[in-house]
């Protein structure tokens, strides 16, 4: 029996990597497919990395971290670096498996005759599948201190929350999350149809961007869009005449990948159908308040079975847990309650179906749409809610400093508000009893006005508009911004 010989290794990495063959006569042409927005700052993240540090990207499968990635090579060879100092390894390839990182790596390094000092770019996707890596990468960063050393995973990352320092502060991660509300638009073409971008292509990112007359229902819609279809680029690039996405994308897509379970086993998770069931009960009640007691009750699992599983899939990027808060926004001492989340609305669909916008339902996918804005933000750690015996806060921006509530949101997607029999109690009694600089929202379905009751100014906005305005103004996303009197 023959074995893999490094040769063998070598060959499947040469065709990883088509950009080794270009010479200085090669006529290069790149495609230029829309990039995400966060590509910037992974950008800035891998021209930082160097000296010892690594950069981590991480967020959910078919989140687009291989794209994002190879879009990097592109823009690295753009930029004049030889093609030979650029390595991409994705360790999803199964005649990887038993080889480490070093020997791959050293592959490479030998072949281009690269010193030790060589400037050298080093790309390692869907890193979770190799055993030690952090240590192993690190290592290699280390040895090698003008490389830069970049990975993507799916799960097992260093931290969930983007732009945390890990390691001794040598490992930094990006968070990748599913497509974001503008990203949706963007890679629909819609935006320019429903906003005026002119202003912005005179001034900047500056320029005034209005939405135009009449936009806002055919905002909403495409909102509703976006809810039940848009986390995922295949949800997006696959669509039918109608906006929705072709109906293999539900079938096959979301639904048959929202568990992995070759990432499940690798972290210790054996018992598949337990995780679908548990998993299958949260998404069924994402925005909601769940505890410990009551998923032990409704599912079966031993509690310290059910931690795992809930690390497990936050790790995922499946769910994302917000703590909570009691009525005087003091943090509680032993959590056994928490609202979860879905980190894309469009799972909800993928599992039980779509929804329309009139269901009682949707309401909370709204408000899990609103959430999962913030998941490639580092305030998203601020993150809370309130409950409190006949009362509660839909959602909570804690000051990182003070940690008081500094933006406060209240969902109204029925517009209940707008009825003079209704008022805001809740979400004014909650500001003025904790923070009276607080900024209160109230996120509504289409009503958009300044209010005032009692001594507390309101927002009211519409919530697909504000979740627009979320990656348009990252200011809006950073949580802390003082009030502009």
């Amino acid at each position: 029996m023959h074995i893999i010989s490094d040769n063998d290794l070598f060959q499947r990495l040469v065709f990883d990597n088509p950009w080794w063959d270009f010479t200085d006569e090669t006529e290069i042409r790149f495609r230029n497919p829309t990039k995400r927005t966060f590509f910037p700052t992974f950008v800035t993240g891998v021209m930082k990395a160097g000296q010892g540090d690594v950069l981590v990207l991480a967020g959910p499968l078919r989140a687009g971290k291989t794209v994002m990635m190879r879009q990097m090579v592109a823009d690295l060879i753009k930029r004049r670096i030889s093609p030979q100092n650029v390595f991409f390894c994705s360790l999803t390839t199964p005649s990887y498996t038993a080889t480490d990182l070093g020997t791959l790596f050293e592959m490479f390094c030998r072949r281009y005759r690269h010193n030790p000092d060589a400037e050298l770019y080093v790309f390692f996707d869907e890193i979770q599948y190799q055993k030690d890596w952090e240590q192993a990468l690190l290592t290699l960063a280390k040895q090698r201190p003008n490389a830069r050393f970049i990975a993507a995973m799916s799960a097992g990352a260093p931290t969930t929350v983007s732009g945390e320092m890990t390691h001794d502060g040598r490992m930094n991660t990006i968070i990748l999350p599913p497509l974001t509300f503008l990203e949706f638009m963007r890679f629909r073409g819609t935006e320019e149809k429903l906003f005026d971008l002119k202003n912005e292509k005179t001034a900047g990112l500056r320029g005034k961007v209005a939405m135009r007359k009449g936009a806002l229902p055919h905002l909403n819609a495409e909102f509703h869009r976006y809810v039940n279809f848009g986390g995922f680029l295949e949800g997006v690039l696959g669509q039918q005449r109608d906006g929705a996405p072709a109906p293999t994308f539900i079938r096959d897509g979301v639904s048959d990948r929202v568990l992995h379970k070759d990432l499940a086993g690798m972290y210790g998770v054996n018992d598949a159908q337990e995780l679908n069931r548990l998993f299958a009960l949260l998404a069924f009640n994402t925005a909601r308040e769940v505890s410990m007691d009551d998923l032990a009750k409704a599912t079966g699992i031993a509690k310290n079975t059910l931690r795992k599983y809930l690390e497990y899939l936050e790790d995922s990027f499946l769910i994302r847990r917000v703590v909570r808060v009691d009525a005087d926004a003091q943090r509680f001492q032993r959590q056994v309650a928490f609202k979860v989340y879905l980190t894309s609305p469009c799972i909800y669909a993928a599992l039980f179906g779509p929804v329309s916008a009139t269901d009682q339902i949707f309401p909370r996918l709204a408000e899990t749409a609103l959430v999962s804005q913030w998941l490639g933000a580092p305030s998203v750690k601020n993150l809370a809610y309130a409950s409190w015996r006949g009362g509660g806060i839909d959602l909570i921006a804690m000051h990182p400093d003070t940690d008081k509530p500094d933006h406060v949101y209240e969902i109204d997607w029925t517009n209940r508000y707008n009825s003079p029999q209704h008022a805001p109690d809740g979400i004014v009694d909650f500001v003025e009893r904790n923070n009276k600089d607080a900024l209160p929202y109230i996120l509504t379905n289409a009503i958009a006005r300044p209010g005032m009751m009692r001594t507390v100014d309101l927002t009211l906005a519409p919530l697909a508009l504000y979740c627009y305005w979320m990656d348009r103004d990252p200011t809006l996303r950073s949580f802390h911004r003082k009030r502009v009197e």
